[in-house]
C-alpha cells in the first residue's frame, strides 16, 4: 500500500492515487468546459452554418482549399456571414465577407491578434520582425519601417528593382540564344526550336526578390539570380528548400508548444535553422559594422532611405528618444526575416502567376504589349502608374490570384462586431451585430472576397483585366439565398452601401493618365463593378488593411510593375501544354506543376520565346554554315 510522505509541520506530499485523481478531475472538468459548456453557451450558436465540420480538422479543410468550390457554395447557402467549426466542432468562428465586420475586426488591432498556433508558424520563419509583433511593439517598429518606404525611398528602391529586372532579361537573352547554358531554373534543353526555352519562372522571379530585399533591407548583394553557384545563391538554395510543404506531428507539435521543438525538433525546424541561422547571422554582422560605422561618424542615413537596416539604428539613436520606443537588436535582425520572406516569397508568387496568366491570355498579353511598346526602354519611376492597361493587368492578378489566401484573427476580449446588413439567426431574431466571446476566431477570406460571383459578378473567376477600365458592362451578381430578412439589402449591395461609423473607405476615382495607342481602352476611373469596402489599391484585401496592412505594398506593387514591362515587352510568353498547375499555401500562396510539390517544392515552368524568334533561326543557320 503506498503511503504519503510527512513532512515538517504535518505538511505531506500526495500519494502517487491522489495525484492521477487530481489529474483526472482536472482533465474531465477541462473536457466538460471545451466540449459541453463552451459550445452551449457560445454566442455564436444561433448563426447558421455548413454541416459536419466534427472531425479533428473542422470546417478547416474545406477553407484552406483553394481549388474547391465547396465554400463559394457556403456562402451562397448561408450568405455573408456564418458560422464555421473549428477543432472536433466545439470552436465556433465566424466566416464573414462583410465589410462592416471586417473592417471593424480589421481596424482594432489591439483587440484582434493574430491566434497563438499562426503567430508561432509565423515566428518560425520571420522571426521576431513586424508580422509577428503585436501591440505596442508593433507599432514601434511598424512606425520605423514605414519610414523606408516615403516617395524618395521609393525612387531609390527602383533603381535597384530596375537593375534587376534588366539582369532577368538579360540572363532570358543569353538562355534563350545558348540552348547549351544552363541555370537551375531552366536546364539546358534541345525540345524547343531556337529562341524558346523553357523556363521556371517562379523559381528565377524568387532569386530576383530575394536580391531585391537583401539590397533593400541591409544593402547586401546576394546576386542569386546571376551567381547561383555563388555565396548567396547557395543561401537562396537552403531558404528554398525550408519552404516545401511538411506536416508530421513532430511539426504540429511544435506549433502547439514551441518548447517541444527545441527537444524534439522536426524535420522542417532543421531546414528553417539551415537556412535562417546563416541569413540572421548576416544580419547581426552588418548590423554590428554598420553601428560602429554611425557611431564614428563614417555612415549617414542616407537621403533616399533605400536601406532599412540603417534607417532603424539611427531611429534609434535620436536624442530624447524613450527606451520602450526603441527597437531592440532581436527585432531589428529580426526584420531581414519578416522582409525576406513576407516581401519576396509573395512578390516573386505574384510575378510568376501573373506571367502565367498572360501566357493563358494571348489577347490580354498582346494588348498589354502594345502598350508598353509605345514607352522607352526604361520605366522611370514618375510614369510607373501611368500605363493604365499594365495597372489594370497587376489589379486583375492581385484579385484572381492574392498572394494571401486569407488570414485568421482571435479575439482578445469579449466584443461586439457590426454588420452592414440584418442578418436572421436560426432563432429567428433579425441581428445586426455579432457578440464575440474571447478566444474566439474570425476568418478573413481573402481569395473568397476576390472570386465572389456576389461581389464581382457572374465572370469573377474570369482573368479580365477590362474589369478596371470601365469599358464594358457590369456583369451581373449571382443572387444569394441567405437568411438574411427579405427586407435587407443584397450582398452585393453591402459593398456600395456600407458606409457606417466604422469609417469603410469608399472607392476612390483615379486620374485620367495620358495614353499613348489608341489600340487599347482608356482608363478613366474604377467601374461600378469594382466594389468599396475593406482593403487598399483598390479596395482589395490583397495587402490586408487597416494598422496591419502590408507595409511595403507599393515596393510590391512597383516591382510587379517593372518585371512585366521589361520581359514582355521582349518576350512572348506560353504555357506548357503537358501540365497542370495547382496552388498551395504556406503562409503566402505558391504555384506547383501537378505530382512534383514533394519533389521539387514550388514551380512554374512556362515556354518563354524572342519576339524576334525568327532572327534566332536565321542566326543558327548562319552559325553553322560558318561551323562547316
Amino acid at each position: 500500500m503506498m503511503r504519503s510522505i510527512d513532512l515538517v509541520d504535518g505538511i505531506r506530499l500526495p500519494t502517487p492515487l491522489e495525484m492521477v485523481s487530481f489529474l483526472v478531475i482536472l482533465l474531465l472538468v477541462y473536457l466538460i468546459d471545451t466540449f459541453l459548456l463552451k459550445p452551449w453557451t457560445s454566442p455564436l450558436r444561433h448563426l447558421e452554418g455548413p454541416p459536419r465540420g466534427y472531425g479533428m480538422n473542422g470546417h478547416s479543410v474545406e477553407i484552406m482549399n483553394l481549388h474547391g468550390n465547396t465554400v463559394h457554395e457556403w456562402i451562397s447557402t448561408y450568405g455573408s456571414t456564418f458560422l464555421v467549426r473549428g477543432p472536433f466542432g466545439v470552436h465556433h468562428r465566424i466566416f464573414t465577407l462583410d465589410p462592416r465586420a471586417l473592417s471593424h475586426v480589421l481596424n482594432n488591432t489591439q483587440i484582434y491578434f493574430k491566434s497563438p498556433i499562426l503567430r508561432n508558424l509565423v515566428r518560425r520563419y520571420m522571426k521576431e520582425g513586424l508580422i509577428v509583433a503585436e501591440g505596442e511593439r508593433h507599432k514601434v517598429q511598424r512606425k520605423v519601417a514605414q519610414r523606408l518606404f516615403s516617395r524618395n525611398g521609393l525612387k531609390g528602391m527602383s533603381e535597384i528593382v530596375e537593375e534587376k529586372a534588366n539582369q532577368l532579361r538579360d540572363i532570358f537573352h543569353d538562355l534563350l540564344s545558348n540552348p547549351h547554358l544552363s541555370t537551375p531554373y531552366s536546364p539546358c534543353s534541345n525540345k524547343l526550336p531556337p529562341g524558346s526555352r523553357e523556363i521556371d519562372i517562379y523559381a528565377s522571379a524568387s532569386r530576383c526578390t530575394f536580391d531585391i530585399i537583401g539590397q533593400v533591407g541591409i544593402d547586401h548583394t546576394f546576386n542569386s539570380a546571376g551567381e547561383w553557384e555563388g555565396e548567396g545563391g547557395r543561401l537562396f538554395d537552403k531558404y528554398e528548400r525550408m519552404q516545401y510543404p511538411t506536416n508530421g506531428l513532430k511539426f504540429l507539435m511544435g506549433l502547439l508548444w514551441p518548447c517541444f521543438e527545441k527537444v524534439f525538433p522536426s524535420e522542417n525546424a532543421k531546414l528553417v535553422a539551415q537556412a535562417m541561422d546563416p541569413l540572421e547571422d548576416l544580419s547581426k554582422k552588418i548590423m554590428n559594422e554598420r553601428q560602429r560605422e554611425i557611431d564614428e561618424g563614417k555612415r549617414e542615413l542616407p537621403s533616399d532611405n533605400r536601406d532599412l537596416l540603417t534607417l532603424m539604428l539611427r531611429c534609434n539613436m535620436t536624442k530624447g528618444l524613450n527606451p520602450d520606443q526603441k527597437l531592440r537588436d532581436h527585432e531589428i535582425t529580426g526584420q531581414l526575416a519578416t522582409f525576406m520572406f513576407a516581401g519576396s516569397d509573395t512578390t516573386a508568387g505574384t510575378i510568376a502567376m501573373g506571367l502565367y496568366q498572360l501566357a493563358k491570355h494571348p489577347y490580354v498579353q498582346e494588348t498589354l504589349r502594345a502598350e508598353l511598346s509605345a514607352y522607352g526602354d526604361n520605366l522611370p519611376y514618375e510614369q510607373i502608374d501611368e500605363l493604365p492597361y499594365l495597372d489594370a493587368v497587376v489589379k486583375e492578378v492581385l484579385r484572381i490570384n492574392p498572394s494571401l489566401p486569407g488570414t485568421v484573427r482571435q479575439a482578445q476580449r469579449d466584443d461586439i462586431i457590426p454588420l452592414s446588413q440584418p442578418l436572421r439567426l436560426t432563432s429567428g431574431k433579425a441581428v445586426t451585430e455579432l457578440k464575440i466571446r474571447k478566444g474566439q476566431m474570425i476568418h478573413v477570406p481573402i481569395e473568397h472576397l476576390h472570386t465572389s460571383s456576389h461581389i464581382w459578378g457572374a465572370d469573377a473567376n474570369s482573368f479580365d483585366p477590362s474589369r478596371f477600365l470601365g469599358d464594358r458592362p457590369e456583369p451581373s451578381k449571382t443572387p444569394m439565398t441567405s437568411p438574411s430578412p427579405s427586407s435587407a439589402p443584397t450582398f452585393a449591395s453591402q459593398w456600395s452601401d456600407a458606409n457606417g461609423p466604422e469609417g469603410l473607405a469608399s472607392a476612390k476615382p483615379e486620374m485620367d493618365l495620358p495614353f499613348r495607342t489608341d489600340t487599347i481602352p482608356r482608363k478613366t476611373s474604377i467601374p461600378s463593378s469594382v466594389p468599396p469596402g475593406p482593403g487598399v489599391w483598390p479596395n482589395f484585401m490583397t495587402f490586408i488593411d487597416g494598422p496591419r496592412r502590408c507595409v511595403g505594398y507599393k515596393l510590391a506593387l512597383m516591382e510587379i510593375k517593372i518585371m512585366f514591362f521589361k520581359l514582355i515587352r521582349e518576350f512572348q510568353v506560353l504555357p506548357k501544354d503537358d501540365q497542370r498547375v495547382w496552388r498551395w499555401n504556406m503562409m503566402s500562396t505558391r504555384p506547383y506543376v501537378e505530382g512534383t510539390l514533394f519533389e521539387k517544392g514550388s514551380s512554374l515552368p512556362i515556354i518563354i520565346r524572342h519576339l524576334r524568334g525568327e532572327e534566332y533561326e536565321e542566326g543558327e543557320k548562319s552559325n553553322s554554315n560558318k561551323v562547316g
